[in-house]
């Protein structure tokens, strides 16, 4: 019996390393309600928890993939046009595989920010130009915490329980919360060290 528990925790390990994390977010989508290719890339636009994009060619082959592995099903429907829409479900399977992979640590990604990898290296340009920048940049954060407070207010009246995917939703979007408002008092600290600089000694 122990050898069978071993063999199958195993295969799941096996599993769980070979599926994409964008399979996961997949299936994160599917968990909350069956949907259409589109339907599923309409979600990706408008980022899943908020940190998770992608686009409708990489969604359609990860779809495959979790077809061909059984963590997915579909059926049919008329579509708008003379062709038949798939309506994508996660299965059994692919319901496992989600809750196996969510207490995983997530796998290293490589840090990438280039607003970052700029400041490393803005001690060659010039200080206006670095201003008119970060400014930018400042007024995207500030659009984004405003549409984040905004949907904060709403989800916080309702109190989502945990075991519910609103209670996803609403961790998810505390960490939005949170990171907007760190890279907006960041943008907002960088253009004041910078307008220093310009000021006469």
């Amino acid at each position: 019996m122990k050898g069978i528990e071993t063999c199958v925790n195993g295969l799941e390990a096996t599993m769980s390393s070979t599926i994409p994390t964008l399979g996961f977010a997949i299936l994160s989508v599917l968990a909350r309600a069956d949907s259409t290719g589109y339907e599923i890339a309409g979600r990706m636009r408008n980022p899943v928890a908020r940190f998770w994009t992608a686009s409708h060619s990489q969604i359609h082959a990860d779809l495959r993939r979790l077809l061909d592995s059984g963590l997915v099903g579909y059926t049919t429907a008329p579509g708008p046009g003379p062709q038949e829409k798939k309506i994508y479900s996660i299965t059994a399977e692919g319901l496992d595989a989600l809750r196996e992979w969510v207490t995983e640590p997530p796998r290293p990604q490589p840090e990438r920010d280039e607003l970052v990898l700029k400041t490393y290296a803005a001690w060659l340009a010039d200080p206006a130009a670095l201003i008119a920048m970060f400014r930018t940049a400042l007024r995207e954060h500030e659009g984004r915490l405003a549409e984040y407070e905004a949907a904060w207010a709403s989800v916080e009246e309702e109190a989502p329980a945990f075991g519910t995917s609103r209670f996803g939703n609403m961790a998810a979007l505390r960490c939005g919360l949170t990171y907007e408002r760190h890279r907006a008092d960041w943008c907002r600290w960088m253009i004041d060290q910078l307008s220093s600089s310009l000021k006469p000694s």
